[in-house]
C-alpha cells in the first residue's frame, strides 16, 4: 500500500471515528436536557436556570450537527443552523457573566477578611 493509500484509509477511519463521537454526544446531551428536566428542579436556581440553558443549546448544536451528517444541505438547513447556534453566544456570555461575578465575590469576600 502506497504513503497516499495509508492516508486515505487513515481519513477515513478517523471520519467514520469522528461522526460516531458526534452522534454519541448528540445522544448524551439531549439525554442529559431531559434527566435535568424530568429529574431536577432546575427552574427554582439562577444556576439551575444557566446549566439547563447551556445543556440544551448544547444538545440542540449537537443534534444539528448530527442530522447534517445524515441528510444533505439545503436552505431549510442553513436557517436551522442560524435559530440553532443563535444560542450559543447568550448562553457563553451568560456563564462568563457568573465566571466574572463570581470571581468578583470571592475577590470582595478575600479583601474583607484580609
Amino acid at each position: 500500500m502506497t504513503l497516499l493509500g495509508v492516508v486515505a484509509v487513515l481519513d477515513g477511519t478517523a471520519y467514520l471515528v469522528g461522526t460516531v463521537l458526534v452522534l454519541v454526544s448528540a445522544l448524551l446531551a439531549v439525554a442529559c436536557v431531559a434527566a435535568q428536566a424530568l429529574l431536577a428542579r432546575w427552574w427554582e436556581t439562577p444556576s439551575g436556570r444557566h446549566v439547563m440553558a447551556f445543556q440544551l443549546v448544547l444538545a440542540v448544536c449537537l443534534s444539528l450537527w448530527a442530522l447534517r451528517l445524515a441528510v444533505p444541505d439545503g436552505r431549510w438547513f442553513v436557517a436551522l443552523r442560524l435559530i440553532a447556534f443563535s444560542g450559543v453566544p447568550v448562553v457563553l456570555a451568560w456563564r462568563l457573566t457568573i465566571i466574572i461575578r463570581t470571581w468578583r465575590a470571592k475577590r470582595r469576600e478575600h479583601q474583607k477578611q484580609g
